[in-house]
């Protein structure tokens, strides 16, 4: 079974390598076209980001312009109470499309009349003594802040009472930190609204603070770095502050907003923290963040900071299928596809044409053993009719000599005529005899015979119906040497030669001898008749070319001397076996 296995791997190598070749070429190309779709992929999802990020900015901006509006609205009257907010909230808060604002509401410092008895409210003129005073009423006066509430969140959420805006100046936190800087700011993540359930609603806030309308040159002044003590500017800040502006933001409403209900190709997630953990995921859709699922695996992903308004905020892109099905990818997939169908189909055509090949070898195989058959029947043909010729057909004519003079014996010499009739009869007989043995003869051995009385009966049977002298020499050697293959082929190129002799050259006298020379034997029939021109190339008959063809087979040398009226010297000569085989 291994061997026939083999064999078969043997005889398909071109088709297994055509495979192996085609699908490895096809292997890499795709590989290559896939790490160059990757790259590709991975520049589009680098713009993507470049995009959203600036999408989320410029969202975010609009949405400080809009704080801005109201802060220096609320300044420009001075009115903080809930009242000049109110009034904001209907002329100007629903004309600025920010829906990504969870709403806005006004937190107003409860703690602003307890200013110290005795200190003016401009530090211009403060000394030492009234700096330690103000210092230790603002230490004194935690700040305490009533929330106002927007009218678009009455039936739905409500912002957490106190929203926990409680504080000391010297305390680090987001909502000190921003009284003391006058700037916009972004708070940490906590509860800060709560739903109609009394659920807490977690996220972040922008945090606009506002002071008394009376002292804003001084806090451009402070602001501008005539106090450089930080501590002196916090202080001016706590204490003139009168409140701050809230406005939590809709993360995931943020986040919709960006694609503007249209299928995104990229997705994105928010949390106030680098750290990306799942309780500061701020767009919450699920139980856990798909940047904290280690089963989540994305096409392409990305981690992204994002500084936003003094905090580190961290944004994580991942890719959805539709970006997937935009890839490049796909054209590297169908290209290898192509690739193998087309070494498939080509190991399929080199595998027919190398089946073709081998029926054709088969054909042709079969071809050459149909003419080798031909050719071997053929030459059996041939030496059929040879041996018909040189023995049989020369044995009939013999014998048909001799009944031509039996008609004038018979009435002359009956007892002569009646003995010659006896030795035709017993000349049929031999042919008769000679025809069978021919017929239902097997193959001649190698063993040599008396080749000396072959040729005696051969001559005995010409000269009995003719009066031609018929002469033998004969080396006892020589013929001890013959093999019985070769001797049936001397004997039948002998009895052509002499019947060539007295049929067609007319002869008297014919010599026939056997003798070794040079190594070898060679046979000689000379006669003394007509002669002929061996060169002419319609003198040689069937007899001729049946001697030299029986010469041939037996490694011999057929050669024919003759010349018209000079008589004829046929010679072959056969070389030793011994020298032969050496």
């Amino acid at each position: 079974m291994v061997s026939g296995l083999l064999q078969l791997i043997r005889r398909q190598q071109a088709v297994i390598w055509t495979l192996v070749a085609g699908l490895g070429l096809t292997a890499a190309l795709g590989w290559e076209l896939d790490r160059e779709a990757i790259e590709l992929d991975q520049q589009r999802l680098a713009r993507r980001v470049v995009e959203i990020q600036s999408q989320l900015d410029s969202r975010l901006e609009k949405s400080e312009m809009l704080l801005h509006n109201l802060r220096d609205y609320l300044t420009w009257y001075g009115d903080t109470s809930e009242t000049g907010f109110q009034r904001w909230c209907y002329e100007n808060g629903h004309t600025i499309n920010c829906r990504w604002l969870a709403g806005i509401a006004l937190a107003t410092n409860r703690n602003l009349p307890k200013w110290p008895k005795g200190i003016p409210k401009t530090p211009m003129s403060w000394g030492s003594n009234e700096w330690e005073s103000v210092r230790a009423a603002a230490v004194a006066n935690a700040i305490d802040c009533e929330l106002a509430l927007t009218s678009s969140l009455t039936n739905t959420m409500r912002f957490a009472r106190d929203y926990h805006l409680r504080g000391l100046p010297r305390e680090r936190t987001r909502f000190a930190n921003t009284v003391g800087s006058s700037r916009v700011g972004m708070s940490e993540h906590r509860i800060v609204m709560q739903d109609v359930d009394g659920n807490g609603v977690g996220g972040t806030c922008f945090l606009v603070p506002l002071f008394q309308s009376d002292v804003n040159g001084l806090i451009a002044e402070v602001m501008q770095g005539s106090y450089t003590n930080w501590g002196d500017r916090a202080t001016i800040y706590w204490l003139h502050f009168t409140s701050v502006i809230v406005a939590p933001v809709d993360f995931n409403f943020l986040v919709w907003a960006i694609s503007e209900e249209a299928p995104e190709d990229v997705k994105i997630e928010l949390f106030s923290s680098t750290n990306q953990l799942a309780d500061t995921w701020l767009n919450k859709t699920g139980p856990i963040p798909r940047a904290a699922d280690p089963e989540f695996r994305p096409y392409l992903s990305h981690r992204q900071r994002w500084r936003m308004y003094g905090r580190k905020f961290s944004i994580y892109f991942y890719t959805t299928p539709l970006f997937e099905a935009q890839s490049p990818r796909r054209l590297a997939k169908v290209a290898m596809a192509a690739g193998a169908g087309l070494s498939v189909l080509t190991t399929a055509l080199v595998g027919v044409a190398l089946r073709a090949r081998d029926r054709q070898s088969d054909l042709t195989d079969q071809i050459l053993e149909a003419r080798d058959a031909l050719t071997a029947s053929q030459k059996a043909r041939e030496k059929f009719s040879r041996d018909l010729h040189d023995g049989t057909i020369q044995s009939l004519y013999a014998i048909q000599l001799g009944p031509g003079h039996l008609s004038e014996k018979l009435e002359s010499d009956p007892a002569r005529a009646r003995r010659e009739f006896s030795s035709v009869r017993k000349e049929l007989d031999a042919v008769i005899a000679e025809t069978r043995n021919f017929i239902s003869s097997g193959e001649v051995t190698s063993a040599a015979v008396n080749f000396k009385s072959v040729l005696s009966a051969i001559i005995e049977r010409a000269q009995a119906s003719n009066t031609a002298q018929i002469t033998l020499e004969c080396d006892h050697t020589a013929t001890a040497q013959l093999a019985a293959v070769e001797a049936v082929q001397l004997a039948n190129i002998a009895r052509e030669a002499i019947s060539n002799s007295l049929r067609h050259a007319k002869s008297t006298q014919v010599q026939v001898s056997l003798r070794q020379d040079n190594g070898g034997m060679l046979l000689q029939i000379t006669d003394n008749g007509t002669g002929f021109d061996p060169e002419s190339p319609h003198r040689f008959g069937v007899g001729l070319t049946s001697m030299r063809s029986r010469a041939h087979e037996i490694g011999g040398l057929f050669n024919i001397e003759s010349s018209p009226n000079t008589g004829t010297r046929i010679s072959v000569r056969v070389p030793d076996r011994a020298s032969s085989a050496s």
